[in-house]
């Protein structure tokens, strides 16, 4: 009797069998494979190259037109039971693919987000045509986020810039006659926002003067304080009883500290009263010699 062996697949080959399979499923309706990019753009998921670009609206609006429909046979999910791909990719490819058709099915918006990804952006001459110099700042600011296609769409589908702000404000520019008319208010008006700028620096400028006089004047006073302390000899006193205190404080750590250490020899220290005698004597001593030489001086 013959024993069945197990059947051992790697991932690697399983998730090569998936795709594969999507891939023979995009052949049956004569689409491309799906795109490997990360994020694939609609030109990408349809795979609109750049001949086909240069055909006319109609003929590349039936060649979009006819992918789409081919993608939804294929990613509904009503009719996507034969993919041997997870439900999240499916629905995930479903949602780009609707998308990118909204993009590409109007002129308009297909035009404005391929301008949107342009990079290149070579610096023209200045013309008094409102519409090339619009073209030229939109192919510079093609990268900045601020005026990319998804955040201001209607950005990209001006061609002018009366119509990106009829667009945008949903009322038209104003005219000459209106800001002929309205000159003073606008001069007003920008002389009074300088005027509160120039205060709110100024201000800011007294206020950072006023700090830094005061942190000076402290740095200042702690100075005068460090120094008539050092005068004073820091509280401990300048007389000589002030200074034997200090000696005898200093002998008895140091006394401390040695006896800490027991590989060192012991030496006989004399105690704080002997050295107390012996100051007093020292003292009586030189007493006795002044008043001596001050009666001899009298006696002269």
């Amino acid at each position: 009797m013959k024993t069945k062996l197990p059947i051992i697949i790697s991932r690697k080959s399983f998730i090569c069998c998936y795709a594969t399979s999507a891939n023979d499923h995009h052949k049956r309706l004569d689409l491309h494979d799906w795109p490997t990019t990360k994020n694939p753009t609609p030109f990408e998921i349809f795979n609109i190259s750049t001949k086909e670009m240069t055909l006319s609206q109609l003929e590349l609006n039936r060649i979009i037109k006819r992918k789409y429909i081919s993608f939804v046979k294929l990613y509904h999910p009503d009719t996507s039971h034969e993919l041997n791909i997870s439900e999240d990719i499916k629905r995930k490819r479903f949602d780009l693919i609707q998308d990118s058709y909204e993009i590409l099915k109007n002129p308009r918006r297909r035009f404005a987000y391929n301008r949107s990804q342009t990079t290149n952006f070579q610096n023209t001459p200045y013309t008094r045509n409102a519409q090339d110099n619009f073209q030229n700042f939109r192919r510079a600011h093609a990268q900045n986020k601020r005026f990319n296609f998804e955040n201001d769409e209607a950005f990209w589908q001006a061609g002018t810039w009366n119509d990106y702000y009829q667009m945008k404000y949903k009322r038209p520019p104003p005219t000459k006659e209106e800001l002929e008319k309205n000159k003073y208010k606008i001069l007003i008006g920008v002389l009074l926002v300088g005027a509160i700028s120039f205060g709110l620096q100024f201000m800011n400028a007294i206020e950072k003067t006023n700090q830094y006089l005061l942190e000076t004047h402290k740095l200042n006073l702690k100075s005068m304080k460090d120094l008539n302390q050092s005068y004073e000899n820091y509280g401990e006193g300048l007389t000589d009883a002030d200074n034997l205190k200090r000696f005898l404080l200093s002998r008895r750590s140091t006394i401390k500290s040695k006896q800490r250490d027991e590989n060192e020899q012991k030496i006989q220290e004399p105690d704080d009263h002997d050295l107390l005698v012996k100051f007093a004597k020292k003292r009586v001593n030189r007493w006795d010699r002044d008043e001596a030489a001050n009666t001899n001086l009298d006696i002269e």
